[in-house]
């Protein structure tokens, strides 16, 4: 039998070629309606940006477990450690902003004329380039005490835990910088499950209002804004439940078990589910028929 540690390897290496592929064919498949001069939505580029976004998340935690999983120790040095580690926590954070900025966004367009939020609907496009661009800013400067403070393995002969592995160790981080990511994540987390509940709440109206009028005839396929929210909906469930759960195991290990490899090994592959599984949740909507989600 193959040793556990190789098996874990081929995993990581099978997860992370596996997102890789379907965030990279999604990605290209963007940027070729962008070249042949489609017309591309404001949230349509979201999408762009999360398919590199789950690409670097990926690169930055599977391809680390990989190697280390067929046998490469001490592979990264100070300025290795730095920049896989900013590239690690920055595509944590731009996915949960990203992701948020979706969710929420898409409530708004979902959300009846006579709301009031049918003011700000109108200005939409006006408002997401900015609010998108303001994401990027924000995270890259956020993430900027985590270089600061990575250090290659080399640099440290005792681990006292599992967190100080092969690949890197970690000085003090800043507490302004974990009230920082803690305030952005709570802050984007509830926006998320706001944004979601408020969407099935329509979703609900919308589905008594097809039954009163008594017609079987009105699908996702003829209100292609529908099939688009119940994508978005499934999309934020699967990134709330992984979160959820890498949150919970992190949490664990930072308070209660910190020598367990095995245990870290599982919260990283659970991080790396949602960029593998979301590309095939928006791959089916490529050739839908278009709407506000996909083209404005």
């Amino acid at each position: 039998m193959l040793p556990k540690i190789l098996c874990l390897g081929i995993v990581f290496l099978s997860v992370t070629t596996v997102g890789t592929i379907a965030n990279f064919f999604l990605f290209t498949s963007y940027m070729l309606n962008v070249v042949a001069g489609h017309k591309i939505s404001s949230l349509t580029l979201i999408f762009t940006q999360l398919t590199l976004v789950n690409s670097i998340a990926l690169m930055s935690k599977g391809v680390p477990q990989t190697l280390q999983g067929l046998g490469w120790n001490y592979f990264l040095d100070d300025v290795g450690c730095k920049v896989v580690f900013y590239f690690r926590k920055l595509s944590e954070g731009l996915s949960i902003s990203l992701t948020c900025l979706l969710c929420t966004f898409q409530a708004i367009i979902l959300s009846p004329s006579n709301s009031r939020w049918a003011e700000f609907k109108v200005r939409l496009t006006q408002y997401i380039t900015p609010c998108y661009l303001f994401c990027w800013i924000l995270n890259l400067m956020v993430e900027i005490p985590i270089p600061v403070s990575a250090r290659g393995p080399r640099n440290s002969s005792n681990f006292t835990s599992a967190f100080h592995n092969v690949f890197c160790t970690s000085e003090y981080i800043m507490e302004f910088y974990l009230i920082m990511v803690t305030f952005r994540n709570t802050l984007c987390l509830g926006l998320v499950v706001l944004a979601s509940g408020y969407m099935v709440l329509l979703l609900h109206k919308h589905h008594q209002h097809a039954q009163k009028i008594r017609s079987t005839r009105l699908s996702p396929r003829k209100h292609p804004e529908i099939g688009a929210t119940r994508t978005i909906l499934l999309l934020m469930s699967t990134f709330v439940i992984f979160y959820a759960l890498t949150s919970i195991l992190t949490l664990f290990l930072s308070y209660f078990d910190q020598n367990s490899s095995w245990m870290l090994s599982i919260a990283i592959f659970l991080s790396l589910c949602y960029p593998t599984i979301s590309p095939f949740l928006l791959i089916p909507r490529l050739h839908r028929p278009t709407c506000t989600f996909w083209a404005k």
